[in-house]
């Protein structure tokens, strides 16, 4: 890069609110976004925030494009017809006038956000604040000498078929597990009053249980921020899915049978309320619902061939394909539970809380307990582009022992490493991680960008009743493009694990 490339660069990045942490690619002269009229609802809010705080704006006549080989150390927001984001980004992508397209490699500390567009996303892609989309909404532009002025604007919904197929045909994204083998789900979704209502009915065959499972969703929406929902059917369900998300659990599981949950089968139907409040820079979501269930155990105990799953490799590792599930008390559960989401994002603090309590009216043993189950992350800003990242799950259970299927596990890859995997749990569980983000945003290696090295702590423990005192891991991370390959080690027993996986998941 030329010295006078240099300069532009450091000027544009300035004019944005961020200092140089990376090489974006080439923009057009540097000018000033602000908010005009922010109209009602989330996307102004959000918008607001993400210019108030630390970032960089990019202004184009086409599809703006952020490289594979580039980190950025802020957030980035993107005023154009599209974008295509392959880079490290720490802070959010905010995607006004269009789409937000994610491809293989991507990652994002903070939210992808689409105003006036989707956003499409790539299962090798990481957006650790989530995704959120506008399409019905966007933002007018109006050019100054030096600013940019965004006003808001509705644009229009087209009237929806009342019979859609979503998906290819109507079979939507297939999962795989070690229960399920091939999960596919198929079937239309059906409008009503001009798409308030949409009704889901599913049938999902499940190759390695040769069963056809079906199930029914229908979703209702009250005046805009209230929703009544209702799903039935029957199912494989887990209490492990914090762990990984759902495709990658499926990937990693078929190629090297290193499924990070437990499963058990129920026919179940839950019927929930839930209303949206927001304010600056947060978004409120509480809960109440109505849940039945007669759950059975699943997953053959009889590891011969005909009786695992395929994997690649550890087909028949007792770790693996082989490793069977805990039995689950078969019977019916029937419960109240009330819960609440929360979603933090304003000058650089980004942060998600879901809390749930479950008290049971009914259960297989006749127990009396209250279980509440909580799942939260925070990250912020730490010194020039490094960041501090914190995760939490816990399931505190008061009364009497919950039945097993209500129990939840640690271990292995994505929780303590130096324990076998999920080979320790019941129904009280805290999990504990800390990290620190180290960016070396100013080495590009070909091909694959900039490494990053991250700082460890986690410490967690799980058992029946009461819960144990907790094992302690620390270690370091480097992330190469996709890759990272983890070190750690127990303080106290000394015991060490070395891993090598995909930059994908926890």
């Amino acid at each position: 890069m030329t010295a006078a490339r240099r300069r532009t660069l450091a000027l544009a990045l300035a004019a944005g609110g961020v200092s140089p942490f990376a090489v974006p690619p080439r923009t057009a002269a540097a000018q000033t976004v602000v908010v005009g009229d922010v109209g009602p609802g989330r996307p102004g809010r959000l918008l607001r925030n993400a210019l108030a705080s630390r970032h960089l704006t990019l202004v184009r006549d086409s599809q703006a494009v952020l490289p594979r080989d580039t980190t950025y150390g802020a957030t980035v927001v993107v005023v154009a017809p599209s974008a295509t984001v392959a880079s490290t980004v720490h802070g959010d992508v905010v995607v006004v006038g269009g789409d937000l397209f994610l491809h293989p490699g991507a990652v994002i500390d903070g939210q992808a956000i689409a105003i006036g567009g989707g956003v499409y996303n790539s299962t090798l892609a990481v957006v650790r604040g989530g995704r959120q989309q506008f399409p019905d909404q966007t933002f007018a532009t109006a050019r100054g000498e030096d600013t940019l002025r965004l006003d808001y604007r509705r644009i229009p919904s087209r009237p929806r078929e009342p019979v859609q197929l979503p998906g290819v045909y109507g079979v939507g994204l297939p999962s795989y597990d070690r229960v399920n083998g091939v999960a596919l789900p198929f079937g239309p979704r059906l409008s009503l009053d001009t798409a308030r209502i949409a009704i889901d009915p599913l049938v999902t065959y499940r190759s390695h249980l040769g069963a056809i499972d079906p199930s029914l969703a229908v979703s209702a929406g009250v005046g805009g921020r209230t929703t009544l929902a209702l799903a039935a059917g029957r199912g494989t369900f887990t209490n492990d899915a914090w762990i990984r998300p759902d495709v990658l659990n499926g990937v990693i599981t078929l190629l090297a049978a290193r499924d990070t949950r437990n499963y058990y089968r129920a026919d179940r139907a839950e019927l929930r309320l839930a209303r949206v409040w927001e304010t600056e820079g947060a978004e409120l979501e509480p809960f109440v619902a109505a849940l039945t269930e007669h759950a059975w155990s699943s997953g053959s105990r009889d590891p011969s061939p005909e009786h695992v799953a395929w994997s690649i490799v550890n087909r028949h590792d007792t770790l693996g394909m082989a490793r069977p599930n805990p039995a689950v008390r078969r019977g019916r559960t029937s419960s109240a539970v009330v819960g609440s989401r929360l979603r933090y994002a304003k000058a650089g603090l980004l942060g998600n809380l879901v809390l749930a309590a479950e008290l049971p009216v009914e259960s297989p043993g006749d127990e009396r307990y209250v279980q509440t189950t909580l799942d939260g992350d925070l990250a912020f800003d730490a010194l020039a582009d490094h960041r501090l990242q914190f995760f939490a799950h816990a399931v505190i259970t008061a009364g009497d022992l919950a039945p097993p299927q209500r129990f939840a596990y640690l271990g292995g890859n994505g929780t303590i490493r130096t324990r076998p995997l999920l080979s320790f749990g019941g129904d009280q569980l805290l999990f504990l991680e800390s990290r620190y983000v180290i960016p070396f945003s100013g080495l590009s290696l070909p091909l694959v960008g900039s490494p990053i090295l991250t700082l460890r702590h986690l410490a967690g423990s799980a058992g029946a009743e009461d819960l144990p005192p907790l094992v302690q891991n620390v270690g370091v991370r480097l992330t190469v493009s996709a890759l990272r390959v983890d070190f750690v080690i127990d303080p106290d027993s000394r015991d060490t694990n070395l891993g090598l996986s995909l930059a994908f998941f926890r």
